[in-house]
C-alpha cells in the first residue's frame, strides 16, 4: 500500500528524549501519533481489544473501566507463549489503527511513535505497517540513568539494569534512516531536528 504522504516512524530507548523529540516535532506544528496512547485506547471497555483480551486471559483482567494492566503484565511476564498472544492481539488493532490515522492525516509529513519499532519491525510490517523512515532517538547511557534516576526515584543500579534488558543503540542503529543524539540542551536538540527535517522536505519535494 502506498500512501501519498512521507511516513516518519520515531523510536528511540526509555529515557532517550524520544518524547522530548516528539513534543518539538509537534510544536513546529507536525503530526505525531503516539502507538502508546492508541494501546491505552484499546485497553478501553467495549472494544474489541478488550474482548479478545478478557476472551484470552480472563475476567481476572477487567478493569471498572478498562483493562487492569498490571493484572495483565503479571499473567504475561516470564511467559514468552503468552506475551506472544498478547502482542498479536495488540499489534494487529494498534497498526490498523495508526494506519486509519495515517490516511486521513490532511498533513505532507507525519510522525509515528513507536518505542519497540526495531525489536518488533518484522512483526509490525507484516500486520501492515507502512513507513518511509526510521528516526532513532539516543542519548549516552549515564545522561539516560540519570534522566530514569531522577524520574522514578530508584537507584542507580536499578535504572542501569532496566536501560540493561533493552536492545542496544548500537543493533538498532543498524535499522535507521536518521539517529539524533540527544546528549546536549534541548536548543542543540532543535538544531539537529530542524537539519534533519529541512533535508526531509527536500527529498519529499523530489517524489
Amino acid at each position: 500500500m502506498k500512501l501519498n504522504k512521507k511516513v516518519v516512524v520515531l523510536t528511540g530507548g526509555i529515557a532517550s528524549g524520544k518524547s522530548t523529540v516528539g513534543n518539538i516535532l509537534k510544536e513546529k506544528g507536525y503530526e505525531v501519533v503516539e502507538s502508546d496512547k492508541i494501546v491505552h485506547q484499546l485497553y478501553n471497555k467495549n472494544t474489541e481489544v478488550y474482548k479478545k483480551l478478557t476472551e484470552e486471559f480472563g475476567e481476572k483482567i477487567a478493569g471498572e473501566k478498562s483493562i487492569n494492566r498490571k493484572k495483565l503484565a503479571g499473567i504475561v511476564y516470564g511467559d514468552k507463549s503468552k506475551l506472544k498472544k498478547l502482542n498479536k492481539i495488540v499489534h494487529e488493532h494498534v497498526i490498523i489503527e495508526l494506519l486509519k490515522r495515517v490516511k486521513s492525516s490532511k498533513k505532507d509529513i507525519i510522525f509515528l511513535d513507536i518505542p519497540l519499532m526495531i525489536e518488533e519491525k518484522e512483526k509490525l510490517e507484516k500486520y501492515g505497517l507502512v513507513y518511509d523512515e526510521i528516526w532513532l532517538v539516543k542519548s549516552k547511557e549515564e545522561i539516560r540513568i540519570k534522566r530514569i534516576k531522577n524520574r522514578d526515584n530508584i537507584s542507580f543500579e536499578e535504572s542501569r539494569k532496566i536501560i540493561n534488558n533493552q536492545m542496544k543503540d548500537e543493533e538498532k542503529e543498524k535499522h535507521v534512516h536518521q539517529v539524533i543524539e540527544n546528549n546536549d540542551t534541548i536548543q542543540e536538540l532543535k538544531n539537529k531536528i530542524d537539519r534533519i527535517l529541512t533535508n526531509l522536505k527536500i527529498e519529499k519535494d523530489k517524489e
